[in-house]
Protein backbone atom coordinates (compact mmCIF):
# COMPACT_ATOMS: atom_id res chain seq x y z
CA UNK A 1 0.00 0.00 0.00
CA UNK A 2 0.98 3.60 -0.92
CA UNK A 3 2.19 5.57 1.64
CA UNK A 4 0.06 9.34 0.61
CA UNK A 5 2.02 10.96 3.30
CA UNK A 6 5.70 10.39 1.97
CA UNK A 7 4.46 10.78 -1.59
CA UNK A 8 3.84 14.27 -0.73
CA UNK A 9 6.14 17.18 -2.20
CA UNK A 10 7.67 19.24 0.84
CA UNK A 11 6.04 22.74 -0.37
CA UNK A 12 2.50 21.33 0.34
CA UNK A 13 2.56 21.38 3.68
CA UNK A 14 4.13 24.96 3.72
CA UNK A 15 1.58 26.14 1.56
CA UNK A 16 -1.81 24.12 2.73
CA UNK A 17 -0.67 26.12 6.10
CA UNK A 18 -0.17 29.58 4.58
CA UNK A 19 -3.58 28.45 2.76
CA UNK A 20 -5.09 27.75 6.11
CA UNK A 21 -4.19 30.65 8.28
CA UNK A 22 -5.11 32.97 5.67
CA UNK A 23 -8.67 31.05 4.68
CA UNK A 24 -9.68 30.82 8.77
CA UNK A 25 -8.82 34.79 8.91
CA UNK A 26 -10.72 35.35 5.82
CA UNK A 27 -13.72 33.66 6.79
CA UNK A 28 -13.45 34.98 10.51
CA UNK A 29 -13.55 38.41 8.74
CA UNK A 30 -16.64 37.92 6.83
CA UNK A 31 -18.66 35.87 9.69
CA UNK A 32 -17.62 38.68 11.95
CA UNK A 33 -18.31 41.10 9.21
CA UNK A 34 -21.74 39.81 8.50
CA UNK A 35 -22.51 39.60 12.46
CA UNK A 36 -21.70 43.13 12.47
CA UNK A 37 -24.13 44.55 9.20
CA UNK A 38 -26.31 42.15 11.09
CA UNK A 39 -26.17 44.05 14.37
CA UNK A 40 -26.47 47.59 12.98
CA UNK A 41 -28.96 46.64 10.54
CA UNK A 42 -30.91 45.13 13.75
CA UNK A 43 -29.97 48.27 15.64
CA UNK A 44 -31.14 50.60 12.95
CA UNK A 45 -34.28 48.75 12.32
CA UNK A 46 -35.08 49.09 16.29
CA UNK A 47 -34.59 52.68 16.18
CA UNK A 48 -36.72 52.72 13.60
CA UNK A 49 -39.33 51.14 15.00
CA UNK A 50 -39.06 53.09 17.83
CA UNK A 51 -39.28 56.17 16.39
CA UNK A 52 -42.46 54.92 14.55
CA UNK A 53 -43.57 54.08 17.54
CA UNK A 54 -43.10 57.73 18.99
CA UNK A 55 -44.82 59.12 16.69
CA UNK A 56 -47.38 56.67 16.26
CA UNK A 57 -48.42 57.75 20.35
CA UNK A 58 -48.05 61.05 19.53
CA UNK A 59 -51.16 60.96 17.17
CA UNK A 60 -52.96 58.09 18.74
CA UNK A 61 -53.18 59.66 22.69
CA UNK A 62 -54.22 62.77 21.13
CA UNK A 63 -57.11 62.15 18.82
CA UNK A 64 -58.23 58.83 19.79
CA UNK A 65 -59.50 57.37 23.01
CA UNK A 66 -58.50 54.86 24.87
CA UNK A 67 -60.44 52.08 26.37
CA UNK A 68 -59.97 51.60 30.31
CA UNK A 69 -61.80 50.61 33.13
CA UNK A 70 -62.81 53.98 33.53
CA UNK A 71 -63.21 54.41 29.66
CA UNK A 72 -66.27 52.50 28.22
CA UNK A 73 -65.94 49.69 30.50
CA UNK A 74 -68.24 47.52 28.36
CA UNK A 75 -65.73 47.50 25.48
CA UNK A 76 -63.29 47.22 28.35
CA UNK A 77 -64.43 44.14 30.23
CA UNK A 78 -64.59 42.61 26.82
CA UNK A 79 -60.95 43.13 25.86
CA UNK A 80 -60.07 41.54 29.30
CA UNK A 81 -61.90 38.47 29.26
CA UNK A 82 -60.56 37.89 25.82
CA UNK A 83 -56.96 38.34 26.75
CA UNK A 84 -57.53 36.18 29.83
CA UNK A 85 -58.40 33.56 27.13
CA UNK A 86 -55.42 34.10 24.74
CA UNK A 87 -52.71 33.81 27.72
CA UNK A 88 -52.13 37.62 26.76
CA UNK A 89 -50.34 38.97 29.36
CA UNK A 90 -49.91 41.99 28.30
CA UNK A 91 -52.98 43.40 27.56
CA UNK A 92 -52.94 45.75 24.09
CA UNK A 93 -53.80 49.54 24.33
CA UNK A 94 -57.47 49.72 22.61
CA UNK A 95 -58.64 52.76 21.17
CA UNK A 96 -61.46 54.02 19.68
CA UNK A 97 -60.80 55.70 16.35
CA UNK A 98 -62.56 58.03 14.09
CA UNK A 99 -63.10 55.53 11.47
CA UNK A 100 -64.39 57.96 8.54
CA UNK A 101 -66.96 55.94 7.44
CA UNK A 102 -64.65 52.84 7.66
CA UNK A 103 -66.02 49.80 9.33
CA UNK A 104 -62.88 47.90 10.23
CA UNK A 105 -60.36 47.28 13.23
CA UNK A 106 -56.66 47.25 12.73
CA UNK A 107 -53.56 45.08 15.47
CA UNK A 108 -50.80 47.30 15.33
CA UNK A 109 -47.17 45.91 17.05
CA UNK A 110 -44.08 48.51 17.68
CA UNK A 111 -40.77 46.58 19.19
CA UNK A 112 -42.96 45.30 22.51
CA UNK A 113 -46.12 47.13 22.86
CA UNK A 114 -48.85 46.21 21.22
CA UNK A 115 -52.22 47.85 20.04
CA UNK A 116 -55.76 47.65 18.83
CA UNK A 117 -57.58 49.97 17.01
CA UNK A 118 -61.06 49.89 16.63
CA UNK A 119 -62.97 52.72 14.17
CA UNK A 120 -65.99 54.20 14.97
CA UNK A 121 -68.13 53.38 12.37
CA UNK A 122 -67.72 49.60 13.48
CA UNK A 123 -68.21 49.71 17.30
CA UNK A 124 -71.75 51.81 16.55
CA UNK A 125 -72.71 49.64 13.54
CA UNK A 126 -72.76 46.72 16.44
CA UNK A 127 -73.50 48.59 19.60
CA UNK A 128 -76.49 50.29 18.07
CA UNK A 129 -77.95 46.75 17.43
CA UNK A 130 -76.69 45.46 21.28
CA UNK A 131 -74.55 43.03 18.82
CA UNK A 132 -72.37 41.95 22.05
CA UNK A 133 -71.23 39.02 20.57
CA UNK A 134 -70.36 40.86 17.29
CA UNK A 135 -68.15 43.18 18.32
CA UNK A 136 -66.57 40.32 20.85
CA UNK A 137 -65.67 38.41 17.43
CA UNK A 138 -64.24 41.68 15.83
CA UNK A 139 -61.93 42.27 19.11
CA UNK A 140 -61.55 38.73 19.13
CA UNK A 141 -59.97 38.32 16.11
CA UNK A 142 -57.44 41.30 16.48
CA UNK A 143 -56.10 40.25 19.88
CA UNK A 144 -56.05 36.95 17.98
CA UNK A 145 -53.61 38.85 15.43
CA UNK A 146 -50.80 39.17 18.81
CA UNK A 147 -51.79 36.30 20.55
CA UNK A 148 -50.89 33.88 17.57
CA UNK A 149 -47.56 36.17 16.29
CA UNK A 150 -48.90 37.30 13.37
CA UNK A 151 -47.45 40.83 14.67
CA UNK A 152 -44.08 39.52 16.24
CA UNK A 153 -41.25 41.89 15.12
CA UNK A 154 -38.94 39.53 15.21
CA UNK A 155 -40.64 36.54 13.34
CA UNK A 156 -42.12 39.38 10.70
CA UNK A 157 -38.34 40.26 10.36
CA UNK A 158 -36.85 36.67 9.68
CA UNK A 159 -39.67 36.13 7.41
CA UNK A 160 -38.90 39.17 5.29
CA UNK A 161 -37.23 37.77 2.28
CA UNK A 162 -39.54 34.96 1.35
CA UNK A 163 -42.09 37.66 0.81
CA UNK A 164 -39.88 38.05 -2.56
CA UNK A 165 -41.37 34.68 -3.62
CA UNK A 166 -44.46 35.30 -5.95
CA UNK A 167 -47.51 35.06 -4.34
CA UNK A 168 -46.45 33.20 -0.59
CA UNK A 169 -46.60 36.42 1.07
CA UNK A 170 -50.45 36.73 1.01
CA UNK A 171 -51.06 33.35 0.95
CA UNK A 172 -49.19 33.40 4.53
CA UNK A 173 -51.41 36.55 4.90
CA UNK A 174 -54.54 35.16 4.13
CA UNK A 175 -53.90 32.02 6.31
CA UNK A 176 -53.07 34.43 9.24
CA UNK A 177 -56.51 36.14 8.87
CA UNK A 178 -58.50 32.88 8.84
CA UNK A 179 -56.23 31.83 12.34
CA UNK A 180 -57.30 34.92 13.57
CA UNK A 181 -61.07 34.23 12.18
CA UNK A 182 -61.23 31.07 14.31
CA UNK A 183 -60.08 32.17 17.89
CA UNK A 184 -62.43 35.27 17.32
CA UNK A 185 -65.22 32.48 16.52
CA UNK A 186 -64.09 30.57 19.47
CA UNK A 187 -64.00 33.43 22.20
CA UNK A 188 -67.71 34.33 21.17
CA UNK A 189 -68.65 30.60 20.57
CA UNK A 190 -71.73 32.07 18.78
CA UNK A 191 -71.32 30.86 14.99
CA UNK A 192 -74.11 32.98 13.80
CA UNK A 193 -72.59 36.10 15.15
CA UNK A 194 -69.59 35.19 14.15
CA UNK A 195 -70.42 35.34 10.25
CA UNK A 196 -72.66 38.28 11.12
CA UNK A 197 -69.79 40.35 12.12
CA UNK A 198 -68.13 39.96 8.96
CA UNK A 199 -71.12 40.35 7.03
CA UNK A 200 -71.19 43.61 8.80
CA UNK A 201 -67.97 44.30 8.19
CA UNK A 202 -68.67 43.96 4.72
CA UNK A 203 -71.78 45.80 4.01
CA UNK A 204 -71.27 48.51 6.53
CA UNK A 205 -75.02 49.22 6.67
CA UNK A 206 -75.89 49.60 10.70
CA UNK A 207 -79.82 49.45 9.04
CA UNK A 208 -79.32 46.71 7.33
CA UNK A 209 -77.32 44.04 9.53
CA UNK A 210 -79.69 42.84 11.62
CA UNK A 211 -81.80 41.72 8.30
CA UNK A 212 -79.01 40.12 6.53
CA UNK A 213 -79.52 36.63 5.06
CA UNK A 214 -76.62 34.47 5.76
CA UNK A 215 -77.08 32.00 3.17
CA UNK A 216 -77.49 34.24 0.78
CA UNK A 217 -74.55 36.12 1.02
CA UNK A 218 -72.61 32.64 1.14
CA UNK A 219 -74.17 31.38 -2.05
CA UNK A 220 -72.98 35.28 -3.70
CA UNK A 221 -69.59 32.73 -3.92
CA UNK A 222 -70.62 30.14 -6.50
CA UNK A 223 -71.68 33.48 -8.87
CA UNK A 224 -67.85 34.48 -8.79
CA UNK A 225 -65.90 33.84 -12.22
CA UNK A 226 -63.79 31.12 -11.06
CA UNK A 227 -60.53 31.96 -13.20
CA UNK A 228 -61.02 36.00 -12.14
CA UNK A 229 -61.80 34.55 -8.72
CA UNK A 230 -58.38 32.93 -8.41
CA UNK A 231 -56.83 35.76 -9.56
CA UNK A 232 -58.26 37.88 -6.95
CA UNK A 233 -57.64 35.62 -4.30
CA UNK A 234 -53.78 34.91 -5.24
CA UNK A 235 -53.02 38.44 -5.03
CA UNK A 236 -54.96 39.39 -1.78
CA UNK A 237 -53.92 39.80 1.72
CA UNK A 238 -57.37 38.84 3.00
CA UNK A 239 -59.24 35.88 1.61
CA UNK A 240 -63.27 37.30 0.40
CA UNK A 241 -65.66 37.07 3.04
CA UNK A 242 -67.74 34.61 0.98
CA UNK A 243 -65.19 32.06 1.92
CA UNK A 244 -64.17 33.42 5.60
CA UNK A 245 -67.85 32.77 6.54
CA UNK A 246 -67.65 29.14 4.92
CA UNK A 247 -64.55 28.63 6.71
CA UNK A 248 -65.93 29.41 10.17
CA UNK A 249 -68.82 26.74 8.86
CA UNK A 250 -66.21 24.69 9.11
CA UNK A 251 -65.11 24.87 12.50
CA UNK A 252 -69.24 25.55 14.08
Amino acid sequence: MIDIQSMKHEKESLYLTISTVIGVTLWLIIVVGTVGIILIYGLIMAMGLWIAQQFFKAVIFGNAVRVTENQYPKINEIVKNNCTELGLVAIPDVFIVNGQGAVNAVAIKFLSKKYVLLFSDLVDLMLKRDEINELKMVIGHELAHHAAGHTNVGRNLLIGPAKFVPFLGPAYSRACELTADRIGHKLTEDGEASKRALISIASGSESLASDVNIEAFKNQEAEIPPFFGFLHEIFGTHPRMTKRIMEIEKIM
